[in-house]
């Protein structure tokens, strides 16, 4: 038999081992083993193009050394068979020994091997590889030689095309039917309720790494507690911002974020099922925050009704057991007796913060965290939230509580300023309206002396308990105009004033000594006198005389009153009340000693 009838045969059985295999290394096999005999040369390789398109890898060969099949590699343009791929022509170099492109692989080549040609496997546009043949004597390879080497080259690359388009196909059916399968399992999660422990438990199995989830602020609501997952997650989704190497998603529900999830590396996990379990993951986490969130405005609505009904006038018996079985189903225990507390913003920039009702959310489910062992109740109400927390400790214990609870409502709102107010004591369910005025009122107080970050308890208020009883506000303010209403008008006058209502302050706090008084105010003890002459004129009232100095000073505190009774949830009250919005009192003047102002 001829040597073109060997090659016609040799063609015949590759096309038919290419069209009825479509494994990879059976072809090539074929290809190594016959391809010498038929194209008469001592060695035939293959190299094949890696997934990252710059490099060939040796593939296969059966004159070279084994060593180096599935480790050495060529960059496309070097060697030989770098140029040939990077060309996309054949090469033919009668002896290696002179071609200054040859490229010897040490380990692998042999120096017997002189002459070769190597001829680029190309499919349609795309390069596959190159096939390589060797001779160990001089050879001039013809033209016939190199038609006959891209006649195989081009049924390997028919070969390896449909092979690779076969292997996408079986790896994308394969991932279709591990999606299903994750999706049903995380499916079968949320219409059980599991929980978002559940859910992380089933992302974590099927991503091979413990994960956790985030709220949108990073707070840590469940998963794992392995030590790689932080307990606040910090940087978000810009891995410059942390020192770890977690994997950070975004929970989304169309464009609301409503948090993060984030999964420890496993190098050694598949990476395609990693990729389902966490793109899963986060649909059903979406749809499991969702649901909490529906569940939490519906019952924060729920709580609201029951506290606006149990401060809207004084229950019966009946109504007070009715409404704490109500509470019960809500897990709130409002049998008994109860505490109340009234947190609020201390200033404008505290409350502008909390007009937003993601955070106000935040605040309301960290309060809520932290009176549940209690069976306590938050509500968020008129500008501020309402505590209740069942039980009967001790002034100190619940000071102690109401700390707690006003650094947790001032770091879950991002560092805006709060105070809280303490009940004068714990009260039953038919006590709550007044229980809830005492803290409102306490906490107004403490503003209104221009105290921040404070907890202030209605018993230990001094002279303000006595006026609060006074429910007739008209009657309040007409008191307030009798005795220092000609100093508060004389102190609208414009900065030239005197201010004298500072400067009676002042006499007040000081138990109405001069020199004290006059430190405080930082001038001199002449113009203190001046101030003291201008009070007892605009007055009619005399320094000197103990009831009008109690009269002086009992209006000064229902001033402060009258300031506290606005309502500090509306901007353009807060924005009219000074010790609010924490702007200063009017200017002092200080003049020479004759007291002339």
């Amino acid at each position: 038999m001829d040597s073109s009838s060997r090659e016609l045969r040799f063609l015949q059985r590759l096309a038919l081992a290419a069209a009825s295999t479509l494994d990879t290394g059976e072809l090539v096999r074929l290809v190594i083993s016959e391809t010498t005999e038929a194209a008469g040369t001592d060695v035939c390789s293959i190299y094949l193009l890696e997934a990252d398109a710059d490099s060939l890898l040796l593939t296969a060969t059966n004159g070279l050394s084994q060593a180096g099949v599935g480790r050495v590699r060529l960059r496309l343009g070097e060697g030989i068979t770098g140029w040939a791929a990077a060309e996309r022509r054949p090469v033919v170099v009668a002896d290696v020994r002179t071609e200054s492109r040859f490229r010897w692989l040490h380990g692998v080549d042999q120096a017997r091997f002189v002459s070769m040609c190597s001829v680029p496997i190309i499919s349609g546009n795309r390069l596959v590889g190159v096939l390589n043949v060797q001779t160990d004597a001089l050879r001039e390879f013809g033209e016939a030689d190199v038609n006959l080497l891209a006649a195989i080259a081009a049924h390997v690359a028919g070969a390896l095309e449909r092979s690779e388009l076969q292997s996408r196909l079986q790896s994308r059916l394969g991932e279709l039917r591990r999606s299903e399968e994750i999706n049903r399992r995380f499916s079968e999660l949320t219409l059980s309720g599991a929980g978002l422990d559940a859910i992380c438990a089933g992302i974590e199995r099927h991503a091979g790494a413990p994960v956790a989830v985030y709220d949108d602020e990073g707070e840590r609501l469940g998963g794992s507690t392995d030590a790689a997952i932080p307990t606040r997650l910090e940087g978000f989704v810009d891995p410059a911002r942390r020192d770890d190497d977690l994997t950070v998603v975004p929970v989304r529900a169309g464009r609301d974020l409503l948090g993060w999830l984030a999964v420890v590396p496993a190098d050694a996990f598949e990476a395609s099922t990693r990729r389902l379990a966490i793109e899963h993951g986060v649909t059903v986490l979406a749809l499991e925050l969702v649901r909490q969130r529906s569940s939490t405005e519906t019952e924060e609505r729920f709580r609201g009704d029951l506290l606006e009904e149990l401060l809207s006038g004084k229950p019966t018996p009946s109504d007070a057991s009715r409404l704490a079985r109500r509470a019960g189903r809500l897990g709130v225990r409002l049998r008994g007796r109860v505490w109340a507390l009234v947190i609020e913003p201390d200033d404008s920039s505290a409350y502008e913060r909390l007009e937003d009702a993601l955070t106000r959310r935040r605040v309301v489910r960290a309060l809520t965290d932290l009176v549940a062992e209690h069976g306590g109740l938050v509500v968020d109400r008129s500008g501020g939230f309402v505590v209740l927390v069942p039980g009967d400790a001790s002034t100190e214990t619940i000071e102690r509580n109401a700390r707690a609870a006003v650094d947790v409502a001032t770091g879950r709102a991002r560092g805006a300023s709060q105070s809280v107010g303490i009940a004068s004591r714990a009260g039953e369910l038919d006590e709550l309206h007044r229980l809830v005025g005492e803290a409102r009122h306490a906490v107004r107080v403490s503003r209104r002396a221009d105290r921040r970050d404070a907890v202030a308890t209605y018993r230990r208020l001094g002279v303000e308990r006595l006026l609060f009883e006074v429910t007739d506000l008209e009657r309040l303010a007409a008191y307030v105009d009798e005795f220092i209403g000609p100093l508060l008008r004389h102190s609208r006058r414009g900065p030239g004033a005197a201010p004298l209502i500072e400067t009676l302050e002042a006499l007040v706090s000081e138990g109405w000594n001069l020199r004290a008084a006059s430190r405080r105010l930082n001038v001199h003890i002449n113009t203190l006198l001046y101030r003291i002459r201008k009070i007892e004129e605009l007055t009619e009232r005399s320094l000197d005389d103990g009831d009008d100095r109690l009269s002086l000073a009992l209006a000064l505190r229902a001033q402060g009153m009258l300031d506290g009774a606005s309502d500090r949830s509306r901007p353009e009250s807060r924005t009219k009340d000074p010790y609010v919005d924490g702007e200063s009192v009017p200017t002092l003047v200080t003049v020479n000693d004759g007291g002339n102002e």
